[in-house]
């Protein structure tokens, strides 16, 4: 990155009076940047030393501290300072050789000043091109502050704010969301280079650290490797796009041309702009969705007197609760036990959930005849759905079978989403029978393997369990698993793991030998023992049936106490 903010010490050689200085050490730094002058004549400036000084003495304060000055030049190689110059044959008749040989292992330039030349002499000059430089660049910077807020005030959309700061630039921006939304003016004729840097195909090969005022970010160096015999190297630089110390995703510059300190900062400044942008959706969402939430909750509870007022306000909704209405909770394996809390929005907690609630209303805004409500009601979002009077039951599973495939291109590959689906009903004072449905079917969903949507009227002997309590479900197992229970804790078996699996496979001992790595005379001695504990026969069917309900029941069990 260009710096703009002052002349390198070799420029500044070339001023009037300036070229009088001779350089007499550290000759490969004269590309160090000066950024102001400043005279030194105190011991302690060891303290004070800043970035881009040139600093200018006679000596005057190191006479009586040698010792200083040798120290000097390796504090202003920690601090980036610009230059030393001495002025000579008043307190030093000339610049010791410790000194010189110091500026040249620090690349710090060291000149020497004419004893007839004064300071101010140097000083006026240099300052003076760095002022005019500063001149320019504020200038710069007020007009594109101006041209960005024109385009906030006027409510321009994100892709108008890329197209300007990349005009004021001179090079291609893009906004990447949280989404993984690629934000960019369609007529970008980078467009596809905003695509590779972000594509899986491009490996990082350099990353320099920027540390310019606020800004600690990073540029960006990628290699596209994908096409092998096309490879492409990308650098770009990206900011943050944050608000109340959160982070609504990055706006990125792709560097074709130079890129110096002010181009930086105006695209600092559009960040600032396109996190007013986010800040003003998220408003909106929170206020959309707190009016969806309390309707969804006085629907799922039957908290309500008239039918037919909700089925009025149900179509401000864009719902018709007149047709069968059916209720889906989505969850995705990192989510916990399903809550009894009510409907809320929290933009600080999971990312998945909010995530999976704006794909799922960016999947109806896609879709002209699906009528559904959404939102999150603990850990789960929640959709309820009416759906055509006609064949209901294959309407509502193409339906579910539409909505998961898009959310599973859309969402984040590394989610499992788990869906339970309720059965529809006619009567709208139904929908909490087919929200506890759902909440049954996915549970089951959730200890399946292979399952990634359950319908409730799809559970077979499952419906049975879901209907009975959990306390008569507890003494069932206990009943017949008691001593495999006490046989593993005392003994540290593995009898129950092992019986699982024998049902898991279909009550299979050699594949069963297989999953659980362990040897099939091993598994065949662990079979036998469960009966002999138990005292029943896996060869009779009812007996068999018993052992593995109440195995299912198990897993219905751990998975409540996730």
């Amino acid at each position: 990155m260009q710096k703009q903010y002052g002349i390198t010490v070799m420029e500044a050689l070339t001023l009037d009076t300036v070229n009088r200085l001779k350089v007499v050490g550290g000759q490969d730094g004269l590309d160090r940047v000066i950024k102001l002058v400043n005279v030194i004549e105190v011991p302690d400036i060891m303290d004070w030393l800043i970035d881009g000084e040139f600093l200018l003495t006679t000596g005057y304060s190191f006479r009586e501290y040698p010792e200083l000055m040798e120290k000097l030049i390796p504090r202003m190689h920690e601090n980036h300072s610009a230059a030393l110059a001495i002025k000579t044959k008043r307190y030093l008749n000339e610049i010791p050789d410790q000194i010189i040989n110091s500026a040249n292992e620090c690349n710090i330039p060291l000149l020497e000043v004419p004893y007839d030349l004064s300071f101010s002499e140097i000083i006026a000059p240099i300052l003076g091109v760095i002022f005019n430089m500063q001149n320019k660049i504020l200038q710069k910077l007020e007009q594109a502050h101006k041209k960005l807020m024109d385009l906030a005030l006027n409510g321009s959309p994100l892709e108008e704010l890329c197209k300007e700061t990349g005009k004021l630039i001179s090079n291609p921006v893009a906004i990447m969301n949280l989404e993984g939304r690629l934000i960019v003016n369609e007529d970008c004729p980078d467009k596809h280079k905003f695509g590779l840097f972000f594509s899986e195909g491009s490996i990082e090969i350099k990353k320099e650290k920027l540390r310019f005022g606020n800004i600690k970010e990073v540029k960006y160096s990628l290699e596209y490797t994908a096409d092998r015999e096309n490879t492409l190297t990308i650098k770009a630089i990206r900011i943050p796009i944050c608000a109340n110390k959160y982070t609504y995703g990055h706006i990125v510059a792709i560097i074709n041309n130079p890129i110096f300190e002010p181009d930086i900062l105006i695209m600092e400044r559009a960040a600032t702009i396109a996190a007013l942008e986010f800040t003003k959706r998220k408003a909106i969402f929170e206020i959309e969705k707190g009016y969806y939430n309390e309707f969804l909750e006085i629907l799922l509870s039957c908290d309500f007197e008239s039918e037919e007022e909700i089925v009025k306000r149900g179509r401000l909704f864009n719902i018709n609760l007149v047709k069968p209405t059916a209720v889906i909770i989505i969850n995705d394996q990192s989510f916990k036990e399903i809550e009894d809390s009510p409907l809320q929005m929290d933009f600080n907690g999971p990312r998945s959930k909010e995530d999976l609630l704006k794909a799922i209303n960016n999947y109806k805004g896609c879709q002209e005849d699906h009528s559904f409500i959404a939102g999150i009601k603990g850990n789960n979002v929640v959709v309820i759905t009416s759906i055509p009077e006609d064949n209901t039951t294959c309407s509502l599973k193409d339906n579910i079978t539409a909505l998961f495939n898009y959310l599973q291109e859309t969402v984040n590959p590394e989610m499992q989403l788990k869906i339970g689906v309720g059965k529809p009903y006619d009567n709208i004072r139904n929908i909490n029978r087919s929200f506890q449905e759902a909440r049954e079917a996915l549970k089951i969903c959730q200890f399946s393997r292979k399952a990634n949507v359950v319908f409730f009227e799809d559970l077979g002997f499952y419906k049975i369990l879901s209907e009975k309590n959990r306390g008569e479900l507890e003494h069932f197992v206990e009943e017949l698993l008691r001593p495999v229970f006490e046989y593993d804790r005392t003994k540290k078996g593995d009898l129950l793991n092992t019986l699982e699996t024998y049902f898991a496979t279909n009550r299979n001992l050699k594949l069963t030998s297989t999953r659980l790595f362990t040897h099939y005379n091993t598994i065949l001695y662990r079979i036998k023992k469960i009966e002999d504990l138990t005292g029943i026969s896996l060869a009779n069917p009812d007996n068999a049936l018993n052992l593995e309900i109440a195995i299912n029941i198990l897993k219905l069990f751990r998975n409540q106490n996730v």
